[in-house]
């Protein structure tokens, strides 16, 4: 297939700049996919050593492709860290299926959407 472009571009001299800009454009889509596949936080290639990528971002990590006028090695952290454990142990002591209480409705009269 190469060698049929050659001859086309000898033959044909104006297809020769299509050819520059289809090659160009082929080979950055696919640098790009690259990138995106290798460098992205949403990417999890290793599910059961690290499951979730982008909790281990820092602040002066640079996920984004490219970015103008930030400097990413000058970002202090601004908040803490997240901590899965502390926080399955609140969600486990929270009761998540708690009936709502009929003393402090928002609705008028005795009406809530669960009696509805």
């Amino acid at each position: 297939m190469l060698l049929q472009i050659i001859s086309q571009a000898k033959k044909h001299l104006s297809l020769i700049p299509l050819f520059i800009f289809i090659g160009a454009g082929g080979t950055g889509a696919v640098l790009y996919v690259l990138c995106l596949a290798l460098f992205n936080p949403d990417v999890s290639w290793d599910r059961k050593n690290n499951p979730e990528p982008w909790n281990k971002l820092g602040p002066n990590d640079q996920y984004k492709f490219y970015s103008v006028n930030i400097d990413y090695s000058k970002l202090k952290k601004e908040g803490p860290d997240f901590l899965m454990k502390c926080f399955t142990i609140k969600l486990l002591t929270v009761k998540v299926f708690q009936k709502p209480s009929t003393q402090f409705s928002t609705y008028p009269g005795n009406i809530s959407p669960l009696n509805a």
